[in-house]
């Protein structure tokens, strides 16, 4: 049974390995999901900001022909002054004056105010562009990580499932299939240690009896009486 559990304790090792380069491909199409998703939701939020901005700046467009024509009927008032005859008339030209300059003043400040707000969507939309930009910069860098990797990733998993395969040639094949189970069951650790009458995979006590058997090499399968793991002895470790 020795010899049963060195292979074991291979075929372990090998689906360590196996599932760690799984697991880091898995966290890296994760990170890509991820971003592509952040990439997205930038896009958009600055697609939103920008026609926010293209709004304010048409009306603020709208708002300096009003001012423009404000500031012309002041222009031709003044020039009417000019030929006035009548206190009548005179003070129909002032009203307008008034009036045109009182509309002038008014849409300047709109349009200052129009400013200050294009001025706050500007800097918002930089702070995207920025947050957009480093977002695609991390995306294309994990995209290329994965390229790269990608081959290298399948070429060592060939390889360990090969090895895998053979080894298991000497195998038992009910040995194998409990392995297999208790290897489901148990986040992929099948086989622990024990030392100092401890399990090393749930750090509980082991049977004196089973702990002396595995010392003494027992031909059987020793499991753990609380987690079912296969046991070997240790003579290394201490707890």
């Amino acid at each position: 049974m020795e010899n049963q559990l060195l292979l074991l304790k291979k075929i372990q090792d090998i689906d360590i390995q196996i599932g760690l380069i799984e697991q880091e491909t898995r966290d890296t199409n994760t990170d890509v999901e991820r971003l592509s998703a952040e990439v997205k939701k930038y896009e958009d939020e600055l697609k939103a900001i920008n026609g926010e901005l293209a709004e304010i700046e048409n009306t603020k467009l709208s708002l300096e022909d009003e001012l423009a024509e404000c500031a012309e009927r002041v222009k031709k008032n003044d020039e009417r002054l000019k030929n006035i005859k009548n206190d009548k008339e005179f003070k129909a030209v002032t009203k307008e004056i008034n009036s045109a300059k009182k509309g002038k003043l008014t849409k300047e400040g709109e349009i200052n105010k129009l400013n200050e707000k294009i001025s706050e969507k500007l800097t918002a939309v930089k702070e995207k562009e920025d947050k957009l930009n480093n977002k695609k910069a991390e995306l294309k860098a994990k995209e290329s990580n994965i390229e790269t990797n990608n081959e290298n990733w399948e070429k060592v998993i060939k390889e360990r499932k090969e090895e895998k395969t053979e080894i298991t040639k000497d195998i038992s094949p009910s040995i194998l299939k409990k392995y297999e189970t208790i290897r489901e069951k148990r986040q992929g650790i099948a086989i622990v240690s024990a030392a100092g009458g401890t399990c090393h995979g749930c750090h509980m006590n082991i049977p004196p009896q089973a702990y002396i058997q595995l010392q003494k090499g027992s031909s059987d399968l020793i499991f753990c009486p609380h987690c079912h793991r296969i046991l070997y002895w240790n003579s290394i470790a201490t707890v």
